[in-house]
């Protein structure tokens, strides 16, 4: 089959394609950006699903396809117009595409939960459900658990940050709410089994074990290897606080979709669980059989105790730009200004160039808050620490024998910088 798939560069889109790649299909991959190495024998057509919400875009690119499968979507977005254009107008022109075109499938990925949730996320995903049951084509929702398996993304990967943490497993409240993980290989093995179904169907694909979010995180802290921890209860009121704050801050691994969504067990009725057998013809494993058929490596630790401490390294970093540019300026520039005198800058030229590397120090540090472009934001930045380093040692090399040594500690931020953009990608 020509199969054409959308969102192709996530965790679960990505998996399907390796399956699919496997049994003989040919692969269209709709991306954002250049899909990663690994899936070489797939079509790339580089795809703003922001922009692509009309029927005439894709048209074109349905020739010669007979099944789509759509995968894309965004947990967080600071503006709720994005998520609904991700999530709703895009798939919907394509799914009015598909039925122009007599798509023989579509398979559309949706979320488990979303029915019992009021936030945009889930309402948006409600949404195209419901428009794509009213097309006059072959279809299959399928509302994924939690997803788990070698790999992390979204949910799993806050579930391993928690677990990663030293001493301590926080949990929100009190953790019991229930959840139906599902792994990875099953959830792809549907969606292959979905391929040849006919008619529509709305499968609810979980797992067999229904386990609280507290025992969730334990097992998964064992699996990962490391040392029992106290698990902990953190008042909802803070877990609030910090999922507001979240929402401004993109790539946050706290907002209030996540908080709202984790609120209410999230698993699937008898009937579901009946429906989804009737349709694959096989029992998704549970949670714990999962596990115990995975083996954690140092990668998995490594991805675990970084989670948390990869948004702390970017906001460090952007502290230190913005505050250095403010210092500059107001209380110190009477400091400053004596500290390029001693340079070799003109005297007409000091102020000027005290407040041209002040702004820029603050603009570079906002860059780095909002995560703005971060790779070229640290080539810059690693570009002006050499440059600052560089010229004061040259022009005032007595700066290497202060107290404190301040010029020394630009060689550990040279190195934070060089990390931060090294795990600035998601994906």
């Amino acid at each position: 089959m020509h199969i054409l798939i959308t969102g192709a560069n996530g965790f679960l889109a990505r998996e399907i394609i390796r399956r699919l790649n496997v049994a003989g299909h040919h692969i269209i991959a709709c991306v954002h950006s250049s899909l990663l190495p690994n899936t070489p024998h797939a079509q790339v057509i580089k795809t703003d699903f922001t922009q692509s919400i009309h029927t005439q875009y894709w048209i074109p690119l349905l020739d010669k396809v007979d099944v789509v499968i759509n995968c894309v979507g965004v947990f967080q977005t600071i503006q709720e117009s994005t998520m609904w254009k991700i999530h709703y107008e895009a798939p919907k022109a394509l799914f009015k595409a598909c039925e122009e075109k007599g798509i023989k499938k579509i398979i559309h990925i949706s979320a488990l939960g979303i029915d019992k949730v009021d936030v945009p996320y889930a309402t948006s995903k409600l949404a195209i459900e419901k428009y794509l049951q009213t097309l006059n084509v072959d279809s299959t929702i399928i509302r994924p658990g939690l997803v788990y398996g070698q790999g992390s993304y979204g949910g799993t990967s806050l579930f391993r940050g928690l677990c990663g943490l030293p001493f301590v497993i926080p949990l929100p409240g009190k953790a019991l709410q229930l959840q139906q993980p599902i792994h990875i290989d099953d959830l792809t093995h549907i969606v292959e089994i979905s391929l040849d179904n006919q008619g529509k169907q709305l499968l609810c694909a979980v797992g067999q074990e229904k386990i609280t979010v507290k025992n969730t995180l334990i097992k998964l802290r064992n699996w990962l290897g490391f040392k029992k921890a106290r698990a902990i209860s953190i008042p909802q009121i803070f877990i609030n606080i910090g999922a507001k704050l979240g929402n401004f801050i993109p790539n946050s691994p706290l907002s209030e979709t996540g908080v709202k969504m984790m609120a209410v067990d999230n698993i699937a009725t008898d009937e579901e669980m009946n429906n989804l057998e009737n349709n694959i013809h096989f029992k998704p494993r549970g949670f714990s059989d999962g596990l115990d058929n995975m083996v954690s490596n140092v990668q998995d630790r490594w991805h675990a105790r970084l989670y948390f401490l990869r948004p702390l390294l970017r906001l460090s970093i952007a502290f230190l730009w913005i505050y250095s540019g403010i210092i500059s300026i107001f209380p110190s520039l009477h400091s400053g200004l004596n500290l390029l005198s001693q340079s070799d800058i003109p005297t007409y030229a000091q102020v000027f160039v005290l407040y041209t590397l002040s702004i820029m120090d603050i603009l570079l540090g906002l860059a780095t808050l909002f995560n703005f472009r971060l790779l070229t934001v640290g080539t810059v930045q690693s570009f002006l620490i050499i440059a600052y380093t560089v010229a004061i040692t040259f022009m005032m090399p007595e700066y290497w024998l202060q107290p404190f040594t301040p010029i020394a500690k630009n060689i550990p931020l040279l190195v934070a910088t060089f990390i931060m953009m090294a795990l600035e990608s998601e994906r």
